[in-house]
């Protein structure tokens, strides 16, 4: 079996096997047969087998003594965590890189939703989460040793956004391509996607320390979250873009290259700087 999981093993450089993945403790997640509902099934499955606690003992962190406590040791020290498990993940401990994966996927699902109507639902999220396990499986941690969940988060979305300015589907085929929120149906509450959500703290946090370090304007960061977490009842992309007065292309221009520069501000600033909250 692959080191990734079974939706992006095209993106995926190393191998898993089936004990290599557990499970989370957390809110409901969709198990539907999206891909993302796909990627929790198998989270479930593979979790279930008796082997994969002896796989967390091999770890020997003391802040994980199962994979119960995983998500709540990473709110407690989430570089320390996260970047035992990534160090692990380059030692080719495959079930170390699928749970940083796990622990980051609403996060794609989330980057995924704020592009509804560029294409449908499954191409986006198809989009984001190829993105997230590159960046998980190649995350530099000897360069970028805090902040570690909002590097990751930021680069998924880099990622994700340079893949879809490539494409051409600025809008869907059919109305029924548009993921609900867009559609102005109601949401899922058990969908860690649906436009229910509270706003996301974390882009607010990553954006208000990127605009005090003079690395982006106040207005780069007004666009960046109107487009990528919209107030509730508004839509982003394109609609953000119309509500600034200028045009979509115009809009994601300024969207990459602000990104671009957080980014490395980020890079430039793990040693020693300070920076937003790591756990999303």
């Amino acid at each position: 079996m692959s080191t990734a999981p079974a939706a992006t093993a095209a993106a995926a450089p190393a191998p898993v096997r089936a004990h290599d993945v557990p499970a989370t403790t957390g809110p409901v997640r969709r198990s539907d047969d999206s891909l993302i509902g796909r990627l929790n099934a198998e989270w479930v499955r593979l979790c279930a087998d008796p082997a994969t606690q002896a796989a967390v003992d091999r770890w020997r962190l003391a802040e994980v003594e199962s994979l119960d406590g995983l998500e709540a040791a990473v709110r407690r020290d989430a570089d320390g965590v996260l970047l035992a498990l990534l160090r692990l993940g380059r030692s080719g401990d495959g079930l170390a890189l699928r749970s940083v994966f796990q622990l980051m996927l609403g996060k794609a699902v989330r980057i995924a939703a704020t592009h509804a109507g560029r294409d449908s639902r499954a191409s986006l999220e198809q989009a984001a989460v190829t993105a997230l396990w590159t960046v998980v499986a190649g995350y530099p941690v000897e360069r970028r040793p805090v902040k570690v969940a909002a590097n990751i988060a930021m680069d998924t979305l880099r990622l994700t956004v340079a893949e879809l300015a490539h494409q051409r589907h600025e809008t869907p085929s059919s109305p029924e391509q548009l993921h609900p929120a867009a559609a102005g149906e109601p949401s899922d509450p058990s969908d860690p996607s649906g436009a229910s959500d509270p706003p996301d703290l974390e882009l607010f946090e990553l954006l208000a320390w990127a605009v005090g370090r003079g690395t982006i304007s106040r207005d780069d960061a007004a666009l960046l979250v109107d487009i990528y977490a919209p107030a509730p009842g508004h839509e982003g992309g394109r609609a953000a873009a119309e509500r600034h007065g200028i045009s979509w292309a115009a809009a994601r221009q300024r969207a990459s290259r602000a990104t671009r520069r957080i980014a490395d501000a980020v890079r430039a600033d793990a040693p020693t700087g300070p920076g937003p909250t790591s756990w999303v």
